[in-house]
């Protein structure tokens, strides 16, 4: 019974995560929001942890801090780890200073998406989806246009956008801030996404900076 009702889930939903982060109370936070959503959840808070988890298992994707209190060691150099036993897999950073310095790191790394915490529980399972959906070659209900044109020529309202977005606003902040429903504020992000011709927050704001189109 319990393999057929797997065999029913999305491929995406069959994917394992694995969760990165020294605070017990984020940690909690995040397994009880993933597991809601019926995702297969792993929980690290040490590099140590992650060491044992990788060789054990195999992760579709990686949700990980940054700042490790106490430690030598940043999620950074976890992520250095992972990536020469996990090339593939998703990486979603998280941090609660986010910063020029770490957002063209993530992208060094390629990392999936970068988020500000505290992470709201409607933007990660949104990101989450995302990532996995498009790792499994899964269709995004939400997106309605996904060429990519880097033609750069935003508007007004769009470089609006772009600047909240590398301050670390989410969607449904952007939204209040230019009084607009949370779905029209998507819209700007997808059309900034597109016009940079990038797929993710760390990759837009990476572009952003290349090209001077954001103020620091």
């Amino acid at each position: 019974m319990g393999e057929s009702c797997l065999q029913n889930e999305p491929l995406a939903k069959q994917s394992r995560i694995l969760v990165v982060d020294d605070d017990e109370l984020t940690r909690i936070y995040l397994e009880n929001a993933l597991a809601a959503q019926g995702y297969q959840v792993t929980m690290a808070d040490n590099f140590d942890a992650v060491k044992a988890a990788m060789q054990q298992e195999s992760y579709a994707l990686v949700l990980m801090d940054l700042v490790f209190v106490n430690h030598s060691y940043s999620g950074f150099d976890i992520l250095e780890y992972i990536r020469t036993v996990c090339k593939h897999c998703g990486i979603v950073i998280m941090t609660s200073y986010p910063c020029t310095h770490s957002a063209v790191q993530a992208l060094r790394i390629k990392a999936s998406d970068y988020l500000t915490k505290p992470v709201k529980q409607h933007e990660l399972i949104s990101t989450v989806e995302n990532i996995l959906n498009e790792a499994t070659g899964e269709p995004d209900t939400d997106e309605q246009d996904s060429n990519i044109s880097g033609d750069r020529n935003l508007s007004s309202r769009e470089m609006e956008v772009l600047q909240m977005l590398y301050k670390g606003y989410n969607y449904t902040e952007i939204a209040e801030v230019l009084e607009c429903s949370t779905s029209t504020a998507k819209t700007y992000g997808k059309r900034v996404y597109k016009k940079l011709g990038v797929r993710s927050r760390s990759e837009a704001v990476y572009e952003a900076l290349q090209f001077k189109l954001i103020q620091q």
